[in-house]
């Protein structure tokens, strides 16, 4: 009788915990269907890290928690297009993703907030031509800030606005030159690149409302100097043309864009390799594998054009191009940058066996775990090696995924050091209520998280050292309506 009550028992808690999943499920595909087609066409490498590469990696979940091979299906969809729009931007003969939206501004006050030094109508670090200020001028009609500029027409000659773009910028590579712009009565605003007198590339704006947008244009090496300028097409038409956040920036490779696109696709591969029943999808599989060991993983060594990243120890920046800053406070790559690539060699490892991958990943992760500080049993540590701002809830998630893999694959990581990550999201970054849970910004318990600690992916996976998290995770989501892919993988990792 008693085993019989035993029975039933386990039977209705096996069918309540049933019944939440579905909640979870329910909740994952209302959000798939919104946002799942959303990315993965597009080829900035940002937008595929930061969001495809969590859309994948959630049909990884899905797959594993329902056995539904339609999900698989959908990665594959999603990794062929990725696949089929990485380029060689920088003609190095590797392809990967890239990206103009972390590259230095080649321009100074690109916003014309600051004001020059003696004249508050004009900005600093732009020069007009041929005018005095009554024509070319800052307006507070602008789309951001508190600053545009304003550019009008006196039919007689010429009015400009124009700025030398730095001279770090790298010759003969492809920049993005972009802006807001619009124009009044019959003139057509223009922002124009020229080498000298030669026109490199330029924007034209017809619209009377304010509209963005953005060219791409292959820098010289060499010869006249550079410069940017917002006019008119014509002088001889009345009218103005407005301008507003003027930028020019490179579009470069970035290494944990591509370590983050490359994550699920090495997840899949190794997901076909250790599952017989998946063996239709063996060509997919050994397609996507040959894409990360001839291009994406020899391009951070071999790139005659980025340099060698490999410093012997970890990934550094690019040493032959200013991809991140022209005057870095290290050439050390912030933590989530080289875990992720890390993360990357320890999946293909699994699959390859390359011994270099895993020297190169178990390198990386014993530098990141020597710059961990226990702090009550709790691990705090840095964004960077060269900065004393803490690491972020939300890229801690890049962190704590090479840090289970390589605990997973019994390398450098082990069940005390997965016990002090839980211990920092339990005892430092808790607000301690199972009900209302909320986590800090920071490692260390400080700074408020205002919305980013609901990507909480990798911390979910903390949960098998203490099931509370997976509780609290489930408390953060059950009222919440998620928008983004962060929390699409967050759904699915509460589906495992």
């Amino acid at each position: 009788m008693l085993l019989n009550l035993f029975a039933a028992g386990a039977l209705a808690l096996t069918g309540a915990a049933h019944t939440v999943e579905d909640v979870w499920l329910t909740k994952y595909k209302t959000l798939e269907a919104q946002i799942g087609g959303s990315s993965y066409r597009n080829p900035d490498s940002a937008t595929l890290a930061w969001g495809e590469s969590y859309i994948m990696r959630s049909y990884l979940d899905v797959y594993q928690a329902t056995g539904d091979t339609a999900w698989l299906d959908k990665l594959v969809t999603h990794a062929d297009t990725v696949i089929a729009n990485a380029d060689d931007v920088d003609g190095d003969g590797f392809l990967g993703w890239s990206t103009s939206r972390y590259s230095p501004v080649e321009l100074a006050n690109p916003g014309f907030e600051s004001a020059a030094s003696g004249d508050a109508t004009l900005p600093a670090s732009w020069t007009r031509f041929q005018d005095a200020g009554s024509h070319v001028h800052r307006t507070t009609d602008r789309v951001v800030g508190a600053q545009a500029v304003r550019v009008i027409s006196d039919q007689a000659k010429w009015k400009k606005l124009y700025q030398n773009v730095n001279s770090a910028y790298e010759g003969g590579s492809t920049y993005v030159l972009g802006g807001w712009g619009k124009k009044a009565g019959s003139v057509t605003g223009r922002i124009v690149l020229r080498n000298g007198s030669a026109t490199v590339c330029a924007l034209d704006y017809t619209s009377t409302a304010w509209e963005f947008k953005q060219v791409e244009c292959k820098l010289p090496a060499g010869g006249a100097q550079l410069r940017v300028w917002l006019e008119h097409a014509s002088y001889t038409v009345a009218g103005s043309a407005s301008f507003d956040e003027v930028k020019l920036r490179g579009r470069f490779p970035y290494m944990v864009h591509d370590a983050m696109i490359g994550i699920p696709m090495a997840e899949f591969i190794r997901l076909v390799a250790q599952t017989p029943p998946l063996s239709g999808y063996s060509a997919k599989a050994a397609a996507y594998r040959s894409f990360l060991e001839t291009e994406i993983v020899p391009r951070w060594e071999q790139s005659g054009y980025l340099g060698n990243t490999w410093n012997g120890t970890t990934w550094q920046a690019p040493p032959n191009v200013d991809t991140f800053s022209h005057n870095p406070a290290s050439s050390d790559l912030p933590f989530n940058q080289a875990l992720g690539f890390a993360n990357l060699l320890t999946v293909l490892h699994g699959v390859n066996g390359d011994a270099a991958y895993l020297q190169k990943a178990n390198s990386t992760g014993q530098w990141a775990k020597r710059n961990l500080v226990n702090s009550a049993g709790a691990y705090i540590w840095n964004y960077a090696t060269y900065t004393t701002t803490k690491e972020d809830v939300s890229h801690a998630n890049v962190d704590l995924s090479a840090f289970l893999e390589s605990y997973r694959r019994g390398q450098v990581f082990t069940a005390a050091d997965m016990t002090a990550f839980k211990n920092t999201l339990k005892t430092k970054m808790w607000n301690g209520s199972a009900t209302a849970p909320v986590f800090s910004e920071y490692v260390n318990g400080t700074g408020t998280a205002d919305g980013a600690d609901y990507y909480l992916h990798s911390w979910i996976e903390l949960a098998a050292w203490d099931p509370q998290i997976k509780d609290l995770v489930a408390a953060k989501y059950a009222a919440f309506t998620p928008t983004n892919a962060g929390h699409l993988i967050t759904l699915s990792r509460l589906l495992k």
